[in-house]
């Protein structure tokens, strides 16, 4: 499937679970993100072809990069956690195709989630949605949400999930030499306006 885009936009290609379709909202959750701080991921990227091209960056948005979520109609408390996760890692690779008339890069991306297990979780499973956007020049050219859903199997209160199966393709057009510069891919948890908020006290930035 590839995401609606307009001719020359950058194209996100895996099934997705959930569709973006409002740029209202998403234009809204990026501007209010861009002005915090974004941490880049620790990331595995580099060309797979005879040219040393440089891949776009890709980077972890530090506000979306963790999730507490708590039981629905239980309160805040420790006690009412059903999970927590983060993004440990973002697997990335690059690929610079021969296509004629047309310099792209092909980006293979495969995030990495460290998962923990609340004391209000009963049923042992997990289930969240994250997203990826590709950014130019602090415009959201794509966005799709994809959602993953795990256990925790026997006794084991931690899990490690990494979402590569299929990992995400992402087809960046390059009008010219070193474009690939501008353009930068950001991942981060879907959260409701309310983690959001959470995140943000958690680290001073509250408004």
């Amino acid at each position: 499937l590839r995401l609606q885009a307009d001719e020359g936009a950058p194209v996100l290609r895996r099934q997705p679970r959930v569709a973006v379709t409002n740029p209202v909202s998403v234009r809204h959750w990026f501007s209010l993100l861009t002005a915090l701080l974004v941490v880049p991921a620790v990331v595995g990227c580099s060309s797979t072809g005879k040219n040393t091209d440089a891949c776009p960056r890709v980077a972890v948005l530090s506000e979306a990069g963790s999730l507490t979520r708590y039981v629905p109609g239980a309160g805040t408390d420790i006690l009412d956690i059903d999970f927590q996760g983060e993004i440990a890692d973002l697997v990335a690779q690059c690929e610079f195709p021969d296509v004629k008339g047309t310099r792209q890069v092909l980006v293979k991306l495969a995030p990495v989630f460290v998962v923990s297990r609340g004391a209000a979780n009963t049923n042992r499973k997990v289930d969240f949605t994250y997203f990826v956007s590709v950014v130019r020049n602090e415009e959201i050219l794509s966005k799709q949400l994809f959602m993953v859903s795990s256990e925790f199997a026997g006794n084991r209160s931690r899990v490690v999930l990494k979402d590569d199966n299929p990992p995400i393709d992402i087809d960046i057009p390059l009008p010219y030499r070193a474009a690939e510069y501008e353009y930068e891919i950001l991942v981060g948890f879907q959260l409701t306006p309310e983690e959001l908020q959470r995140n943000q006290a958690s680290r001073g930035l509250a408004r």
